[in-house]
Order: C-alpha cells, then structure tokens, then sequence
C-alpha cells in the first residue's frame, strides 16, 4: 500500500487547490462577486436552504476551506447573509437581515493577512450579527462598499414603497 504524506507547504499543494478553485469545487480564498461565484456553489446554497432560488448573489466570502455550505457571509439584493455550522452538533445557524430593517452597518478593517475584516450590521441600533471578508486584494473594502450602496438603495426603494 502506499502511504503519501502530504505537508501543507508542500508545493503541489497550490496548484491543486487552485484548480479546485478554478473548477469551482471549493471556495475562493477571497470574496467574490455573484457572477463569479460558480453554478454549484450557488445551488448547494439553495439547497442547503441557505438563499431561496429567487435571491440574486451580489458577493460571496467563504470562510470554510472545503466547503462552501459549512461558513460563509453573502448579500442579496433581498437580504444580508452569515451562516455557520456548528461541528459538535452538525447544525446549520443561518442569520440575516432584510435591508429594510437594518439601522446601521460597520466596517472593521483587518491590518493583519492572517485575520478576516469584519462587518457589523445592526437592526434596531443593536449588533445583530456580523460577518467576516477576507482582505485578500483589498476585497472587504470593495465587498462593504457595495453592501452598504445596495442597503442605501434597498432602503431608499422600500421608503418609497411605504408611502
């Protein structure tokens, strides 16, 4: 039988995990528009009961390494998007807040490569939940930029709507 070692420095790692990556059968290491999140990824997040099939992906991060169901942080043109699974109990947490109803949303930059930034949204003034994006590329500062104009624009189209 062989036995293979394989060390995380090891140097096929890399360009196997970008092929997978490519190929869409893991998640990027950093966030991602909608568009160029794969087909797969989207309909394993529907499935999961994660987003409805009627939800347009405006960004993606995944924490996870393997997969993109287990940690990941995305906003619709609905609603905001944090989900985990919990590894004792194998249970899904999915939180989220529609745009109409969120007050506020925070951006803690990360000055670290090896620390995710973070995204406080809050609902009513208080801290609901959080979502972390990775500062690969300066992709968190793209990623919350484009939250907080489509949050803008959600709650300015739902004022109107009311009225």
């Amino acid at each position: 039988m062989l036995n293979i070692k394989i060390k995380l420095a090891d140097p096929l790692i890399f360009p196997v995990n970008n092929f997978l990556i490519y190929i869409g059968q893991i998640p990027d290491e950093k966030a991602v528009t909608g568009d160029e999140l794969p087909d797969s990824a989207k309909l394993a997040l529907i499935e999961s009961g994660i987003i409805s099939e009627d939800e347009k992906i405006e960004y993606y991060y995944s924490e996870g390494i393997l997969s993109f169901v287990d940690y990941g942080n995305l906003f619709t043109d609905i609603r905001v998007i944090s989900y985990e699974v919990d590894q004792e109990s194998d249970s899904r947490y999915v939180y989220y807040a529609h745009y109409r109803d969120i007050s506020d949303i925070k951006f803690k930059k990360s000055d670290s490569l090896l620390d995710d930034s973070v995204i406080e949204v809050y609902e009513n003034g208080d801290l609901s939940f959080f979502l972390v994006v990775s500062n690969k590329g300066n992709l968190d500062e793209v990623f919350y930029k484009k939250l907080v104009q489509v949050w803008k624009s959600k709650k300015e189209e739902s004022r109107w709507l009311r009225t």
